[in-house]
């Protein structure tokens, strides 16, 4: 079960969307985590997912909150019986200017939020543990984001409207163009988005595309990849397949599509 909720008018620069997952089954499988354009921070309530290695070997599990960066390749986990999944998904951008800790930190990893937070995430992590609703979580959550709001790190710049702007197009990016938009020179625009994201313009341009490509081929078995490619704006089968090895460390015949997580 899957619920999602918006953030608070004043939140809605930093924050996208608040995120409730629960299930539960008797059988656990593997389950493979695509790169998705994205930065969060994830409580787990009640048992954290086991994270495996490529093998498919248990290599550990992560604490119960967690800040996570951008992923840029493949994460497989396990997910336990009765698993509950509450986070907190931030605007592109929207961490670092509400935090003013450089997205690097945490590139393709995560870090326990209250060793980075401190006691004000402490705090929010007992009330969401012990929270009975998503409605709970998300009222505690708003309370510890709107206090951070009054003194956020950074001002809204040119450069946040066109990140935001890029998770809502499909390929075809001018890194010239976007950094005239964002009133920079190419290697401004560079430097302030990496701290942002963590990862270049150019790769997280690349990460956007696959994760479309990913949704798209999820949703419509039928398509031919060839077809899905060119509608994603790559400019053939073995462009695709690049980007796939890459992100998955697979090519398509291989990957586990009823298995993997693709949002």
């Amino acid at each position: 079960m899957v619920q999602i909720l918006p953030p608070h008018p004043a939140l809605r620069p930093f924050v996208k969307a608040y995120w409730y997952l629960y299930v539960s089954h008797s059988n656990p499988v593997p389950r493979s985590n695509t790169p998705t354009p994205e930065q969060a921070i994830y409580f787990y309530p009640k048992s954290p997912p086991i994270a495996l290695s490529k093998e498919g070997a248990v290599v550990q599990s992560p604490p119960d909150n967690i800040i996570l960066g951008q992923s840029i390749s493949r994460f497989d986990m396990m997910v336990p019986n009765n698993y509950l999944m509450f986070k907190i998904i931030f605007q592109t951008g929207g961490f670092y200017r509400l935090f003013g800790i450089p997205m690097t930190v945490f590139e393709n990893s995560w870090v326990e939020s209250t060793l980075v937070l401190g006691s004000p995430i402490k705090e929010l992590r007992e009330q969401i543990l012990n929270a009975k609703s998503f409605e709970e979580m998300v009222k505690f959550s708003e309370l510890f984001l709107l206090k951070k709001v009054v003194n956020y790190r950074f001002d809204q710049l040119p450069i946040d409207s066109v990140m935001q702007q890029m998770g809502k197009q499909i390929g075809g990016f001018s890194l010239d163009k976007l950094a005239d938009k964002a009133c920079l020179s190419g290697r401004q625009f560079e430097r302030k988005f990496l701290e942002r994201t963590g990862v270049t313009p150019k790769l997280f341009s690349r990460i956007i595309r696959f994760n479309q490509i990913m949704k798209m081929r999820n949703q419509n078995t039928k398509d031919s990849w060839l077809k899905i490619a060119y509608d994603c704006g790559y400019f053939d089968q073995n462009h695709l397949l690049r980007d796939f090895k890459m992100f998955t460390g697979l090519v398509p015949t291989h990957f586990d599509f009823e298995n993997a997580i693709i949002y």
